[in-house]
C-alpha cells in the first residue's frame, strides 16, 4: 500500500465514469392485507404477517420533508409496536381466517417453538455427538463385514456379538 492512499481514494478512478447519487424525495405508503404468519418467534397467540396483496388506490403519495416532519413525533417504543394475541386474533378473523385455522397454527408455532428450545439446550452436547460419529464411522472400517474401501467385498461376519469393544488398555 503505498503512503498516500486513502481509503476513500478509488483505487481506479475512471473520470468517464459520472458519481452516482441516490436520493429520496417522495414516500409511498400501502397498506398489505394481513396474513396467517408461521413466526416462531410468538410467545402468546397467533402470529400476524403482510401480504403480498395491497389496493393501489388506497396508496398514499407524499413528500419526504412532510412525511419526515410528522413522523419526528410519532416514534414508537418496542413495547408500543407489540399487538396483544387478541386484537391479533381479530385481525386474522376480520380477513377471513377461521378460528379453526388460527388454533391449528397456534398449535404448530408452540411445537416449533418446543422443538428449538430442546435444540438450543442440547447445543453444548454437539461436540460430543460429532466425536462419537466420528469414532463410530472410524470403527466401521476395522469390523469385519464392513467395507473398507470402495470397490472391495464385504465379508460377513457369523456372529456380530464375538466382537467387543474395551476401553482398558491392551
Amino acid at each position: 500500500m503505498s503512503p498516500n492512499y486513502s481509503q476513500q481514494d478509488d483505487p481506479c478512478p475512471d473520470p468517464t465514469r459520472p458519481k452516482r447519487r441516490i436520493s429520496f424525495n417522495i414516500v409511498e405508503i400501502r397498506e398489505y392485507n394481513r396474513i396467517l404468519s408461521d413466526n416462531p418467534a410468538t410467545t402468546n397467540g397467533p402470529p400476524v404477517g403482510l401480504g403480498w396483496n395491497y389496493s393501489p388506490e388506497d396508496t398514499l403519495r407524499i413528500d419526504l420533508e412532510t412525511y419526515e416532519s410528522f413522523q419526528c413525533n410519532a416514534r414508537r417504543s418496542k413495547r408500543q409496536l407489540a399487538i396483544p394475541s387478541q386484537v391479533r386474533q381479530e385481525m386474522l378473523l376480520e380477513e377471513g381466517y377461521s378460528r379453526g385455522e388460527i388454533a391449528r397454527t397456534v398449535r404448530e408455532i408452540r411445537k416449533i417453538r418446543e422443538q428449538r428450545n430442546v435444540s438450543f439446550h442440547h447445543i453444548k452436547y454437539d461436540p460430543i455427538a460429532e466425536k462419537v460419529e466420528s469414532l463410530k464411522r472410524g470403527v466401521k472400517g476395522i469390523i469385519p463385514g464392513k467395507r473398507i474401501l470402495p470397490g472391495m467385498k464385504s465379508k460377513k461376519l457369523e456372529s456380530p456379538s464375538l466382537v467387543q469393544f474395551s476401553s482398558k488398555g491392551a
